[in-house]
């Protein structure tokens, strides 16, 4: 029997959460900019690779066997001094998460699953720049905010779903509610995450610098059924290397 789908007003409402998410990520940046000159606001471009991985556990409290999948991190930072060695460092990044699975995934239908997705990624650091042999080591902590976009799975095998065979990749999607699934598309899960993030590295003469980046996800992304809270969680882990260079 042929299953119809209307995905037209999802859509939209997709498309109106991610153009959200970008203003916000570009007024961030925009504020920082716009301080006084005397302030000595530095604006960078950071890019990197990210290791991403999923802490998932389901209803009956069993932990899913995942593996980090690689992805790109890129964007653009703010350096605004506080005073002394202190600098807060907003930013905005594009950031590409998910998650490896050898046996179990697409909800226990597919071999060696992996999942890729994109987020826009805001993270807010309060930053510790102490001089060391002509440059400065960088600590930093601050919170994140997120928003998922999309994303594509591939899996081992084709899926089968009832009675109806799909391909072995496809879409990933974002969505509040199980409900709200599309067919033969991955619900990775809620779009909006938010967590603490952590960084440490070196800024070699005050432009080019190298770090290690963190973050632990405190947003539960598990999707609701029909408007009920489910009693699995899902958290984003992630953690990277980048390279920066200040202008």
């Amino acid at each position: 029997m042929p299953v119809k789908i209307n995905l037209d007003h999802s859509k939209i409402k997709h498309m109106k959460k991610t153009l959200s998410a970008l203003i916000c990520g570009v007024a961030v940046l925009a504020l920082s900019v716009a301080r006084p000159a005397a302030a000595q606001t530095r604006v960078g471009l950071q890019a990197g690779i990210n290791f991403a991985d999923v802490s998932a556990k389901n209803e009956s409290g069993q932990k899913g066997e995942t593996s980090p999948m690689a992805g790109l991190r890129i964007g653009l930072t703010a350096d605004i001094p506080l005073g002394g060695d202190f600098f807060l460092q907003p930013g905005a990044f594009y950031v590409q998460k998910g998650f490896k699975q050898e046996r179990g995934g697409y909800y226990g239908l597919a071999n060696d699953f992996r999942v890729k997705v994109s987020y826009i990624d805001v993270p807010l650091h309060l930053l510790y720049k102490p001089a060391l042999a002509g440059g400065r080591l960088l600590f930093g902590a601050g919170p994140y905010a997120a928003y998922g976009t999309d994303g594509t799975w591939t899996a081992e095998n084709t899926i089968l779903i009832g009675d109806i065979m799909t391909d072995n990749k496809g879409k990933t999607i974002f969505r509040n509610d199980y409900s709200e699934g599309e067919f033969g598309n991955y619900l990775y899960g809620k779009p909006w995450d938010f967590g603490l993030g952590l960084l440490a590295g070196y800024e070699f003469g005050g432009r080019i610098s190298a770090q290690l980046n963190m973050q632990l996800g405190i947003a539960n992304l598990e999707p609701e059924t029909s408007g009920t809270r489910r009693s699995g969680s899902l958290y984003n882990r992630s953690f990277g290397l980048a390279v920066g260079y200040k202008f």
